[in-house]
């Protein structure tokens, strides 16, 4: 009875499942460790935040301060926790910090971001040399509908924010009325702002931690 019970449940199994392959098939077509591949294990897709390699040009756009790429590089090393993997002449390969991102947008221009902010650029060609950006700059910016110039101090660490701006005049640049007001007054606030490694929130943590 036990046996013809058996074979009832086998008859009404292969009913349920009769598209599937025979035994002997999956055997013949499945590898005979199925986690010899296991996709969970260091998937190569993946890149581990901070782990990613970058290609930069070998040399800096050097602020005051800095005698040399070797002296920028040690600072970056310090102040970034830039990992330097390899230096030559003409590029240089780094490792980013954790949670920072390399970008090589459709100008041909390479920026290395921070939490969406550009804290680096420049362009992977021969003679190039990449540019690390302050975070509080000057700048000259003109009208669209008649030229007119106003000079602005603006915060990168802000997405740009304006800290303090002058009026519209038709001088523009260092001719600009209001100019040497505005580069004074910067100079006040943030007497360190061309050093670019300065006054952004991590370099000044990693600068007391080393």
């Amino acid at each position: 009875m036990a046996n013809e019970k058996s074979k009832r449940a086998r008859r009404a199994a292969e009913s349920l499942f009769g598209d599937l392959p025979t035994t002997s098939n999956t055997e013949a077509s499945r590898p005979s460790n199925p986690f010899d591949n296991d996709p969970f294990d260091n998937p190569a897709s993946v890149t581990p935040s901070g782990d990613e390699l970058v290609v930069l040009p070998g040399q800096f756009e050097l602020p005051p301060g800095y005698a040399d790429a070797a002296a920028m590089r040690d600072a970056l090393a310090r102040v970034w926790r830039m990992d330097w993997i390899k230096v030559g002449k003409g590029e240089c390969v780094v490792r980013l910090p954790v949670g920072w991102r390399a970008d090589k947008s459709v100008d041909g221009v390479l920026r290395i971001e921070s939490a969406g902010v550009v804290r680096a650029q420049g362009r992977i060609v021969e003679g190039a040399a990449l540019q690390i950006l302050p975070r509080y700059y000057l700048k000259a910016e003109f009208h669209e509908s008649n030229d007119h110039c106003r000079i602005v101090v603006r915060d990168r660490g802000r997405n740009n924010g304006v800290l303090k701006d002058s009026f519209w005049d038709t001088r523009s640049g260092p001719n600009h009325p209001q100019w040497k007001i505005l580069s004074d007054w910067l100079d006040k606030e943030y007497p360190d702002h061309r050093d670019p490694l300065r006054y952004w929130d991590d370099c000044e943590a990693n600068r007391r931690g080393v």
